[in-house]
């Protein structure tokens, strides 16, 4: 019994020992398995609430204002960027007030673009009615490098008056920002001369793709300066321009996210260095009703991995 004995627990040690093998080879490969599957399926490119800018549906919520906030969250929005200047037929109150009622929030808007500190100030006045936690401003206009220049030194003093006031100055583009003017743009110009704490940026994804500008090496210069982003795509075959905007009538360079040429799952995977904190979806001309635009949107953007 002696040596049948040994010999049987040899057998039951290397059974053991194959066994073992088996069953930690399996589990590896499962597990590997998981992690392709996982990094195939990979994460979501916004968990975060998906905002609308309020620009896109704008005739419409000039009629029915109520009626719209909640078709935009019965689209699944959770946050609206509204304009000091869009036509709402409600009072400031009246609209924070429907904003909330609908599950929604609004933690930044549009106001005009200060010619002047006084000028500022009042409208300040009215960004703190609203409840805005960033306010942005615009300019369109071809003015030259001097111009940008003076720009960069008023925006620097709103952005003290903003920040005094419990709220961040941020700028948004279109695309003559990024017309050249000798070595430099009037977005450089922005960037390099307004401290980066007082001016942030919201990146209109749209206007820098159609300038033919790559927003990926902004936000490799300056992470963190972009903590509003716009979300709207670029149709296949058009050329864009640094100079001139598209006709507001004939062919419509604007489409739904994810029906365009740009590259979102791209976008989104540099959305931690740029420090965006909110996105707003933003048509500005529809080929359809706009309801059905910003649903594709954001249907695209919910489903969305990277």
């Amino acid at each position: 019994m002696g040596f049948n004995g040994v010999a049987k627990v040899g057998d039951d040690m290397e059974n053991r020992r194959d066994f073992l093998k088996k069953t930690i080879g399996t589990a590896a490969l499962g597990a590997a398995m998981r992690d392709r599957q996982g990094s195939a399926a990979g994460r979501l490119a916004w968990p975060g609430p998906i905002g609308l800018e309020m620009y896109t549906v704008r005739d419409l919520f000039a009629k029915t204002p109520k009626d719209i906030l909640k078709e935009i969250a019965a689209a699944g929005y959770r946050e609206v960027e509204a304009a000091a200047f869009l036509p709402m037929n409600l009072s400031v109150a009246d609209f924070k007030r429907a904003v909330a009622a609908d599950g929604l929030s609004s933690p930044s808007g549009f106001l005009d673009t200060p010619k002047s500190t006084d000028d500022w100030k009042k409208s300040l006045e009215q960004a703190q009615a609203f409840g805005w936690k960033y306010v942005v401003v615009a300019y369109a206009e071809r003015i030259g490098a001097d111009g940008w220049k003076r720009f960069a030194a008023l925006f620097n003093e709103c952005g003290k008056l903003s920040r005094d006031a419990g709220i961040q100055f941020c700028y948004h583009n279109h695309m003559r920002e990024f017309e050249k003017l000798g070595d430099t743009t009037g977005y450089d110009i922005l960037l390099t001369r307004c401290d980066a704490e007082l001016l942030k940026m919201e990146m209109d994804i749209f206007w820098i793709t159609y300038a033919g500008v790559d927003p990926f090496p902004y936000f490799q210069r300056y992470p963190g300066r972009f903590p509003l982003l716009h979300i709207k795509d670029l149709k296949k075959g058009f050329a864009g321009s640094t100079t001139v905007f598209p006709p507001d009538s004939g062919p419509n360079p604007f489409a739904p996210v994810g029906q365009g040429k740009i590259d979102w799952a791209k976008i989104f995977a540099h959305v931690g260095q740029a420090g965006a904190k909110h996105i707003f979806v933003e048509q500005d001309r529809t080929d359809g009703a706009p309801l059905e635009a910003i649903k594709i949107s954001y249907d695209y953007l919910h489903k969305l991995r990277v």
